[in-house]
């Protein structure tokens, strides 16, 4: 471990949204998991934090249809204690086909127990009408290491014990039992360039099952925001997943592309 100043503790909270109106992009039918990293960062600096991208686009002609998107990110602080709430949802209907349709909810609570230390705690709820997921429910609990947390670079590996519930949808034939015990592992590195104007965060999450290590989840994120004026932001999320074992009509991998332009308060 590096030595390093210890970070701000005041209360980073939410307690005003950022509506942002913005252009999507999907590929597969990930679900919109959001790299929480450029929230903590900017709870540092300012001690009260929240954001929320949406999308909306209607075609008509050859192609027929719609596609909406939207995402809430809603984070507080105080003292010792951090946390934060991501809710997101997409779905898209073209040419009287449905493509895209999930929903995600995660939740975080940070306990910092020294400069370099914090217990984190955490709950998920998520749905994938393509991925055959009807309910999938999470929890799990364990600690965060600040590896590396200086002004404009910072570095941190967490790991968890995770509790998985999955319901699938009806028909699918299941590849693991319903309830599952899950080793939760990420490393995750951010940094400020150009006079903290544009920011650039990369996460790694690993969780194979404690029982049967074949049976696991990847899933990176890598993001890159810019702030265009004080208000005015842009940015652009690319996620891939890959998981394994999955049902007999579910691909292993699937990889978005979301590019946002929005308002922050």
């Amino acid at each position: 471990m590096i030595g390093l100043p210890r970070p701000r503790l005041a209360w980073r909270g939410v307690l005003a949204s950022c509506l942002l109106l913005g252009l999507t992009t999907h590929s597969g039918s990930v679900a919109a998991q959001v790299n929480v990293e450029v929230l903590r960062n900017d709870l540092k600096q300012s001690g009260f934090g929240s954001k929320l991208d949406a999308s909306f686009s209607t075609f008509m002609g050859n192609t027929q249809g719609i596609t909406l998107g939207a995402s809430a990110l809603i984070g507080f602080s105080t003292g010792r204690h951090l946390a934060y709430l991501n809710a997101s949802g997409n779905y898209s209907h073209l040419s009287q086909e449905t493509q895209v349709s999930n929903s995600f909810v995660h939740a975080r609570y940070n306990l910092r127990l020294n400069p370099w230390l914090l217990g984190e705690l955490f709950g998920q709820l998520e749905a994938d009408r393509f991925r055959r997921i009807a309910l999938r429910r999470l929890l799990g609990v364990g600690p965060r290491f600040e590896i590396l947390d200086l002004e404009h670079l910072g570095i941190c590996y967490g790991m968890a014990y995770m509790l998985e519930h999955t319901e699938l949808s009806q028909g699918t034939q299941p590849v693991r039992p319903s309830v599952v015990h899950r080793f939760s592992n990420y490393a995750t590195i951010t940094a400020h360039l150009d006079g903290e104007r544009v920011e650039l965060s990369k996460t790694v999450y690993y969780q194979p099952r404690f029982d049967e290590f074949g049976d696991y989840r990847l899933l990176s994120v890598t993001g890159l925001d810019f702030e265009i004026t004080g208000v005015l932001s842009a940015g652009i999320m690319a996620t891939l997943r890959f998981e394994d074992p999955t049902p007999l009509d579910v691909k292993r991998t699937d990889f978005s592309l979301k590019n946002t332009l929005g308002v922050e308060f």
